[in-house]
């Protein structure tokens, strides 16, 4: 993470900056974390979080789940690819440590539940193999 310092008005606070993507990063203000998104060059912007509970009903196929919390980072396959079992499908950022999830099974990708850049925690469906 990288240490500056962030003005906000008149207020001055120190910070730290991690870079997810392109235009998504961490930012850590006085003890609180935000995720915040940039829209012009030098300008950062609050990005609103709320947790949504994704309601994943997995009627054909099996489930791939988040084994730890993180970031998607990278999404390998589409939906409709075949995949072996132990196939890479996406990348999840955790820990400042890339995490390749891997398919449980040999199968056709029938759903990808996340997007790059969304936040996931544990146990939280990310794909569906059927």
């Amino acid at each position: 993470m990288r240490r500056l310092k962030v003005k906000v008005g008149d207020e001055e606070f120190d910070a730290c900056i991690k870079r997810i993507n392109r235009t998504y990063y961490k930012v850590v203000l006085n003890d609180k974390s935000f995720n915040v998104s940039i829209r012009e060059p030098g300008v950062i912007l609050p990005k609103k979080v709320e947790k949504k509970e994704k309601k994943v009903e997995v009627v054909e196929g099996e489930a791939v789940k988040a084994m730890l919390p993180g970031v998607v980072t990278k999404i390998i396959v589409k939906e409709g690819e075949s995949v072996k079992k132990g196939d890479t499908i996406m990348i999840l950022e955790a820990m400042k440590m890339e995490n390749e999830v891997k398919s449980p099974k040999d199968g056709i990708v029938k759903q990808i539940v996340v997007k790059e850049g969304d936040r996931v925690e544990v146990g939280d469906v990310l794909a569906v193999i059927s």
